[in-house]
């Protein structure tokens, strides 16, 4: 062996006992002639070079941001399923020792030969048994997962799953189906073209630790197959993919937004009534309106229940006993009288006692001007009605016997009596937008008209605000259900046996519109919980005290509850259950029309209720895509998991088996199909033969031929009646 090579082992970290193979590496100045020492200059350089781009550079194909290695000329020469199936055949070429390949994390050898105290470059033990070891592993892992990958694609049980549902992942795991996965900048490209990883080195498939990159590989391994099953959980569904094929399953219908936009949804209950049918389908909605659109009648409608709240304050305070020796700021009583002439052509006009007169009452906009802001001292500012001009005693004693009558007709009348209350409260929600998102509350048509200005037309929708909800414990509550549409001719729906009571996280109050108040909205609630977790781990006292929120409240709970206030039997699976299942019944039956036929098409809706006193049923909205992940609570966390799970057993399992497993979805409502005989028809044909327009004689022209006329047009008169010759005298 020449002087300037000592064969020093390195030292093994393997125990003792154990054999492993040394192998000696023969210096690299000797694998280089003298005359090439400029060109080994040159490639030492691009060497430099290439390990500086490696620090910055990554892999924009790569969804799990790997780093992207350069790849000799070799590996390009070489398939992908070659380099799986050889990763022995990835060892460093000889000319090329020190280049930084993916071998670094396949081989456990050191890249740059050590070098002994003289300067001399020594030999390297490497450790054949265990990188050949692992090399066989991962061989065994990819022909596995290939093979899975493979009955997965024959058996059509790949899915693809847009946003994080892990819940639906294992559920579908557990019936042999296979994920596919999507790079960030394939999220938003149709469904069946998934762009391939930018380099197919092992350096995209190996970690760290040498292992397979499993989901990676399946990425690669799928990505030119279609899904079989798809679910999108983007809520800017807007676009439908027209190269989706029909036997794929997709959680969503075509133009659902129709009758999930709060805009649409009051459309489209406008006609609701024609769909009513007692114990089957009956409906409450709070009255909305199209502020861009709808001015006028909104403006109607608001200055009416003005009139109608101020009468109602008027009846309320002559029946209580209250101290009158207090000054306080006062109106007229003219605005009493006003109010009651409005809400008597209001009574008239419901019991159609005026059908020729006109609706209501002529008044300028000074009067309504001036009425609005009398009628917001008394109700928001604590102004009463003045008794000290001349006769106001009987007036007010007349005016209190004729507005007790007039509220007990509209009370009979009006459906939305209790729900007006008497503040005037409306609610301004974005149409298209969820999760409380620029929702705001106001009794001010100014304040309304000011942020309606701001925005497009469509954008808001405004609704009748529930002044007077059921309350647990001083608190509002609205009730979150689930149901599941499978078919929309038939119209076939399921309900979910248990609902999700959302609370807000102040005790209700309508002094102050505050969005912890009067929102019950996960997204919104969330951000004071953990406001409030940070005060307790301050050592704040006053949050010491545990909110209803936490203390894990169900539909069981809320029907405890309800006994405690006096309602016998079980009010919520008896009263309140039933009616939503009616509402959500009524309403896919108005929206049936717009719903998209597609066979293989599902859709899963959350539809919000709130409760009044008297246990009336009241529906908010409904949300398309539905919020199932993260679970905000331990209640949360139970619900999403078994609505996946049931979700899972009704699509899959109910088409093939109608008595199979349903989890908890309840089929409620399967529109009968009709069966008839077509008509067709006597069994007569009619044959004939096309015929030529009427040929136009010329004197000129043989009339053996003929003359075939052109596009129909106008025949002149001399076609249709001779014209007679008068002589001329």
């Amino acid at each position: 062996m020449d002087s300037t090579t000592k064969s020093v082992p390195r030292r093994s970290k393997r125990p003792s006992n154990l054999n492993s193979q040394k192998i000696h590496r023969t210096p690299i100045t000797s694998l280089i002639p003298k005359e090439n020492e400029k060109i080994n200059k040159n490639i030492s350089t691009t060497l430099q070079n290439s390990r500086r781009m490696l620090a910055k550079q990554e892999s924009s194909m790569n969804p799990y941001n790997k780093f992207e290695y350069p790849m000799i000329p070799y590996q390009m020469s070489l398939k992908f399923e070659d380099l799986m199936a050889n990763p022995e055949n990835l060892k460093p070429a000889a000319c090329n020792p020190l280049l930084m390949t993916p071998t670094k994390n396949c081989f456990q050898y050191p890249m740059e030969p050590p070098i002994s105290p003289e300067g001399d470059v020594q030999s390297a033990v490497i450790e054949v048994d265990r990188f050949v070891g692992t090399g066989e592993r991962r061989r065994k892992l990819y022909y596995a997962v290939k093979t899975r990958v493979e009955n997965a694609i024959k058996q059509h049980k790949v899915f693809l799953i847009r946003g994080d549902l892990p819940m639906l992942v294992r559920a579908l795991e557990a019936r042999g189906w296979l994920q596919k996965y999507e790079s960030v900048k394939t999220r938003m490209l149709p469904y069946a073209g998934v762009m391939n990883l930018n380099s197919k080195s092992l350096g995209d498939i190996i970690q760290g630790d040498g292992s397979l990159n499993e989901k990676a590989l399946v990425f690669a391994l799928l990505r030119n197959t279609p899904p079989d099953f798809i679910w999108d959980c983007r809520n800017n569904f807007d676009e439908w993919d027209s190269s989706l094929e029909h036997n794929v399953l997709l959680n969503r219908f075509e133009r659902s937004s129709i009758y999930t936009s709060k805009l649409g949804l009051a459309r489209i209950l406008e006609e609701a009534h024609w769909f009513h049918e007692e114990n089957i389908s009956s409906l409450h909605f709070p009255r909305s309106y199209n502020p861009a659109r709808e001015a006028n009648e909104f403006i109607e409608d608001f200055r009416r229940t003005a009139a109608v709240g101020l009468l109602k304050w008027f009846v309320i305070k002559n029946q209580e006993e209250l101290d009158t020796t207090e000054e306080k700021p006062t109106i007229p009583v003219s605005r009493l009288e006003f109010a009651v002439k409005i809400c008597e052509s209001y009574l008239a006009d419901i019991e159609h006692e005026n059908i020729d007169e006109m609706a209501m009452l002529e008044n300028t906009e000074d009067e309504w001007n001036i009425f609005l802001e009398d009628y917001s001292n008394v109700i928001h500012k604590g102004f009463v009605i003045s008794n000290t001009e001349e006769e106001a005693p009987a007036k007010l004693e007349k005016l209190y016997l004729l507005g007790s009558e007039i509220l007990k007709k509209l009370k009979e009348f009006d459906p939305e009596y209790e729900l007006n209350g008497l503040r005037n409260i409306w609610i301004l929600k974005p149409s298209n937008l969820c999760c409380g998102t620029g929702i705001s509350i106001s009794h001010c048509i100014k304040d309304i008209y000011r942020q309606v200005d701001c925005k497009p037309k469509d954008y808001f929708s405004i609704q009748k605000y529930i002044e007077r909800p059921l309350l647990i414990e001083e608190t509002k509550f609205d009730i979150r259900l689930w149901y599941l549409v499978t078919s929309t001719l038939p119209l076939t729906i399921w309900l979910f046996e248990e609902a999700l009571l959302r609370f807000s996280s102040k005790p209700y109050s309508v002094s102050t519109y505050h969005e912890a108040i009067h929102l019950c909205n996960t997204a919104i609630q969330q951000k004071y919980d953990y406001e409030k977790r940070r005060r307790r781990k301050r050592g704040n006292t006053d949050e010491i005290q545990e909110s209803i929120r936490d203390q894990g409240w169900d539909c069981k709970m809320l029907n405890e509850y309800l006994k405690t206030r006096g309602f016998s039997g079980e009010p919520y699976y008896h009263i309140i259950y039933p009616k939503m299942s009616e509402a959500i019944v009524l309403t896919m039956l108005a929206a049936q029309e717009h719903m998209d036929r597609r066979r293989c098409s599902f859709e899963l809706y959350g539809a919000d209720f709130m409760v009044l006193d008297d246990l009336s049923v009241w529906l908010i909205e409904i949300n398309t895509n539905p919020r199932m992940h993260p679970p905000s609570s331990r209640i949360t966390q139970r619900l999403y998991n078994n609505v996946l799970e049931s979700l899972v057993k009704v699509v899959m399992d109910s088409p093939l088996n109608s008595s199979s497993d349903t989890g908890g979805f309840q089929l409620v409502y399967k529109q009968s199909s009709l069966n008839f005989i077509p008509y067709l028809g006597p069994d007569l044909f009619v044959f004939g033969k096309r015929t030529v327009g009427r040929e136009k004689e010329d004197e000129n022209v043989n009339n053996s031929q003929t003359n075939i006329c052109t596009a129909w047009r106008k025949p002149s008169r001399a076609w249709t009646a001779p014209i007679k010759s008068h002589n001329k005298n």
